[in-house]
């Protein structure tokens, strides 16, 4: 059975947005009021009953019916590059699907998928890219029905990639090319960003349950240090773009300052933890505590991007 729950795009809201990232470790929860001030934000780390949960606090905080963006936690979804297919916007769905059915782990009918693209200069103009998303119908559907059930209206859903970029995009544009990594466990992604639009995103194969805020992370960071500079060079030559200049690392706790001090030490590039206060958010609550800080993609989530992303609508 087809699905309906919109997938990379979102409606316009006038009364704030809640947003709701989830995953294997937990939840965390963001609400944004009508003037884009953060008004709520904590994570949720040692869940039993994630619907009777999201339910208390929509009674508790008057949420129900507001409009909710739910961002996925990429180990639910395979996020792959390829290049557009030369077809009308109507017909981008099916041919995209087509296109990558042979890069999924599962039937391609069983899938929900759909499409960002990457600014028209990217690749020196040679060729039109996209990333497409992919995961389980089904997977989708067990991650927002609880969600749904607790009062909240899902009108969109986001790739942790997209949701972090909300924030990103909210940096000074004369910082030029800039990278944000955003460090799991277990996994992480970088975006390399310019002129406020995604260049490249691609997956890093380390987490941070392989650092240790005391003790010997040399494979950690020899690890860290090789995926980085591959994305950085591929950013470079493949794309044609210039050279980065800023790299943003998150989540920046105490705790991973070693991560910053090292990539300061060994790229090229001016390197300073993700702050709420950088990205100009605006707050009820403080911005330098440490479940905010864990919580970057549900803010960027509920926050409007400053900028809009080209998106594709794919049908489910």
């Amino acid at each position: 059975m087809a699905i309906s729950i919109p997938w990379l795009n979102r409606k316009s809201s006038t009364t704030g947005r809640i947003g709701i990232a989830v995953g294997p470790d937990g939840l965390s929860i963001a609400c944004v009021d009508a003037k884009q001030k953060l008004t709520f934000c904590r994570l949720y780390d040692e869940l039993s009953d994630s619907t009777q949960l999201l339910g208390d606090l929509v009674a508790e905080h008057e949420w129900k019916g507001m409009p909710c963006t739910v961002v996925l936690h990429p180990v639910y979804y395979q996020l792959l590059l390829t290049e557009r297919p030369p077809v009308e916007d109507e017909e981008l769905s099916s041919a995209v699907r087509w296109k990558v059915k042979e890069l999924l782990d599962f039937p391609i009918e069983e899938a929900a998928i759909d499409t960002f693209s990457l600014p028209e200069d990217a690749y020196r103009g040679r060729q039109k890219m996209l990333y497409a998303a992919a995961l389980r119908k089904t997977t989708l559907q067990d991650l927002v029905s609880p969600v749904e059930a607790a009062g909240l209206e899902v009108d969109c859903i986001e790739v942790s990639e997209l949701a972090l970029h909300n924030l990103s995009s909210r940096i000074t544009s004369d910082r030029g090319c800039t990278a944000i990594v955003q460090f799991h466990a277990g996994e992480g992604f970088i975006n390399l960003v310019e002129s406020g639009a995604i260049y490249l995103s691609r997956r890093l194969d380390i987490g941070l349950d392989k650092f240790k805020p005391s003790g010997d992370n040399t494979t950690f960071f020899d690890t860290l240090f090789l995926e980085i500079q591959r994305s950085l060079d591929f950013y470079e030559s493949q794309l044609g773009k210039g050279i980065v200049t800023y790299l943003y690392y998150s989540p920046g706790l105490p705790s991973t300052e070693a991560i910053g001090r090292f990539l300061s030490a060994q790229l090229a590039v001016t390197v300073e933890p993700l702050s709420l206060s950088a990205v100009n958010v605006d707050s009820d609550i403080p911005l330098d505590d440490e479940q905010v800080l864990r919580c970057v993609t549900a803010i960027g989530a509920a926050l409007q991007p400053k900028k809009v992303l080209e998106v594709a609508n794919a049908a489910h």
